[in-house]
């Protein structure tokens, strides 16, 4: 791993501001903590802290968990962080701290993933054709080709138009109501 600096001194702190996440040595994200502790000054590590423990009221050690075991949310800008969160809260009917232990969510493109699925499943339940009780974050984080199989595809028949319902949504695009009568 190189650093910005040669200076063994960066090279030491940037060691140290990773362990002080909480991140073992001989974890295997550690290297991946360095990298960020290299590219990112103490002062946006402690920003980014704060705004979890202000956005989803957590303490600071379950925000260093969070960053052990995904440290790729530093990079994450608070826009956009804040409009996931508020979605997954407001819309999903989320709670703050389930959100936390499921901070993958966090990684997942709003507009392409996120909002795109929920539309999916807010249609599929209001024709009665969801018989089992998925979670949110088991319909986030399943591939693009399994929740396709499992929503989409198998309901062509009975939702016409939720192909390219699902498609439209996740090119960004606001999707035209589907017809939900029967």
């Amino acid at each position: 791993m190189s650093f910005p600096s040669s200076s063994s001194g960066r090279a030491k702190e940037c060691l140290l501001r990773a362990e002080e996440l909480g991140v073992p040595r001989t974890s295997g994200m550690f290297k991946y903590v360095v990298s960020l502790a290299a590219s990112n000054s103490k002062e946006k590590v402690a920003a980014k802290v704060d705004f979890f423990k202000r956005t989803l009221g957590c303490s600071e050690s379950e925000v260093s968990i969070a960053m052990f075991k995904m440290p790729g949310i530093l990079g994450f800008s608070d826009k956009n962080l804040s409009r996931r969160i508020e979605f997954l809260v407001n819309e999903v009917g989320m709670e703050p701290q389930y959100i936390l232990q499921r901070h993958v969510l966090l990684g997942y493109s709003l507009e392409k993933r996120l909002l795109p699925r929920h539309r999916v499943v807010k249609v599929l339940r209001a024709k009665g054709l969801l018989n089992t009780n998925w979670s949110f974050y088991s319909l986030a984080v399943i591939g693009e080709k399994d929740f396709r199989l499992k929503f989409i595809d198998c309901h062509k028949d009975a939702v016409p138009g939720l192909a390219a319902y699902y498609a439209t949504a996740c090119a960004g695009e606001v999707p035209p109501e589907v017809q939900l009568s029967s």
